[in-house]
């Protein structure tokens, strides 16, 4: 009787502590420990041998009995992590796109995530790398900005990872020829991509273009090969055939290859002369180009000086000179030497007897042409000569004391003349 009562205590107990299970005993075992020492026995261990014995065999349970009296030392075994890497991941300071915990192969321009999770964006990837710099693809290059989430970059001017610039066009690719930038064209060289500075090129669509030393089009007047061209404003390109205002002021002719001229040059009908060394046009002024005499006017449009000109205005240089009976050279003249030395005339004509014989005799003399011979004396025998100024002057040597001057045809009349 005493067992049956211990029995149907231990049952109850088995049913109320079902979530304080600590040590696996047999029933058995726990009955006959509950008969022994009734005060001792834990409610909780009691419950607990009552729960596995419902679970496990007798032969279980007395396995479980020996554990209990000697258990060896087990090490737990770790769960493993099987989650696959998906997205942008960051390895060894590359990041890496994975989908599956794969990688696409090879080298794909591609639409993904960004890198910072702000929506989509094109990435150039190498066997899930993203690539960041100047990178080749599809035929052309492309940079990439690292600092910029690795996008494309697009319409701007950009330093690659070896050091050198290269312009990008709005859809990313590399520019070549000429090119709008920065406010400016610039020419980049179709083989180097790099811009083209100090140099004429021709353009993508057959102009040709001068660029300067920073890689920018010129315009205005420039130097360039040992001359100087002038380039419009408007169009950039060379100008030829005209007459330009420089960006300093100066005014300038160009000819039919666009290089700045000088000399004597014909422009609109007219005849100029641009000064060899300044390049500008010369006003009031007379030159000499090949032994013939131009002079200047205020508007620098030249008009030959004949050579009679010439010759009386050579006269007319050496008033005030002494007559010097004999002289020929500026240090004083007589009559007949004056007359040689501003015509040029050899030794043969010396005298005015010689020199009456360079032409016909005429004896109109009130109009005499201007750089006319006047005689005086006879045809035999003139004793005087005289270089006429066209007006009924005169310019000659007159007599010893006296100087060169000038002289009036109506107080002191030729007898005839001869046209030079």
């Amino acid at each position: 009787m005493a067992f049956a009562t211990v029995a149907s205590i231990v049952g109850l107990a088995t049913s109320a502590n079902a979530d304080d299970v600590n040590t696996t005993t047999t029933s058995t075992v726990q009955t006959t420990q509950v008969a022994e020492e009734t005060p001792a026995t834990s409610t909780s261990d009691a419950a607990s041998s009552a729960v596995q014995s419902n679970s496990v065999d007798a032969a279980e349970q007395t396995t479980n009995v020996d554990t209990n009296v000697a258990s060896p030392a087990v090490t737990p075994v770790q769960p493993q992590d099987t989650q696959q890497k998906n997205g942008w991941v960051n390895e060894n300071n590359d990041w890496t796109y994975y989908q599956n915990g794969e990688v696409t192969s090879g080298r794909d321009y591609t639409y993904l995530p960004t890198i910072n999770g702000e929506g989509n964006s094109w990435y150039l990837v190498d066997n899930g790398v993203v690539q960041s710099g100047v990178q080749q693809w599809a035929g052309s290059y492309y940079d990439f900005d690292a600092n910029n989430n690795y996008q494309r970059v697009d319409n701007n001017y950009v330093q690659s990872q070896w050091g050198m610039w290269y312009l990008f066009g709005n859809d990313g690719r590399i520019q070549t020829g000429v090119q709008q930038w920065a406010g400016s064209y610039y020419y980049f060289d179709p083989s180097t991509y790099l811009r083209v500075d100090n140099d004429y090129r021709q353009s993508q669509w057959g102009d040709w273009y001068l660029f300067g030393n920073d890689g920018r089009i010129q315009t205005g007047v420039q130097q360039w090969a040992g001359s100087y061209y002038y380039f419009d404003p408007s169009t950039y390109l060379r100008v030829d055939n005209d007459y330009r205002q420089s960006q300093w002021g100066d005014w300038y002719l160009f000819g039919n290859d666009g290089r700045i001229l000088s000399g004597l040059q014909s422009w609109k009908g007219q005849t100029y002369y641009f000064d060899p060394t300044t390049f500008k046009k010369v006003v009031n002024q007379d030159v000499t180009v090949n032994n013939v005499k131009y002079h200047l006017d205020a508007n620098g449009i030249a008009k030959q000086v004949s050579n009679v000109d010439a010759k009386v205005n050579r006269a007319l240089s050496q008033r005030g000179v002494p007559y010097v009976w004999g002289g020929n050279t500026p240090a004083g003249f007589d009559c007949s030497g004056l007359v040689q030395w501003a015509y040029g005339l050899g030794s043969a004509y010396r005298t005015t007897y010689q020199q009456a014989t360079l032409g016909a005799h005429k004896r109109d003399v009130m109009n005499a042409p201007k750089g006319s011979l006047l005689f005086f004396g006879s045809d035999g025998a003139p004793y005087h000569v005289a270089i006429s100024l066209g007006n009924g002057t005169y310019v000659h040597a007159p007599e010893p004391g006296d100087v060169v001057k000038i002289g009036y045809s109506k107080y002191f009349t030729p007898s005839f003349y001869i046209n030079m």
